[in-house]
């Protein structure tokens, strides 16, 4: 199954305009036409998270919480949010909120 079949049902059940207005929804890494290997839901996501995705071999990680918020202009892992980030992309997960 792809990433998107499993997108267009969350979405179908909570959807986007829903969201508050700072809310970033929506696929934050990762690309809907990767085959999923399997699902990891969470409050937040953090490097454990990802390391615990990896763990799993699973390569969607599902938060009620956004990574970002807000744009960032540099990722170079000097704080948490690009840590995971960077943590994410190297594993090929992908992480929506």
């Amino acid at each position: 199954m792809k990433i998107n079949a499993i997108l267009q049902y969350l979405e179908s059940m909570a959807h986007r305009s829903l969201q508050e207005s700072y809310d970033n929804a929506g696929l934050i890494t990762g690309q809907q036409d990767w085959e999923c290997t399997g699902v990891l839901c969470t409050l937040d996501v953090t490097e454990e998270v990802v390391l615990e995705a990896t763990h799993k071999k699973v390569n969607l990680i599902v938060a009620h919480h956004p990574i970002i918020f807000k744009g960032l202009k540099k990722i170079n892992g000097h704080n948490y949010v690009e840590k995971t980030i960077i943590a994410a992309i190297k594993n090929d997960i992908a992480i929506y909120a």
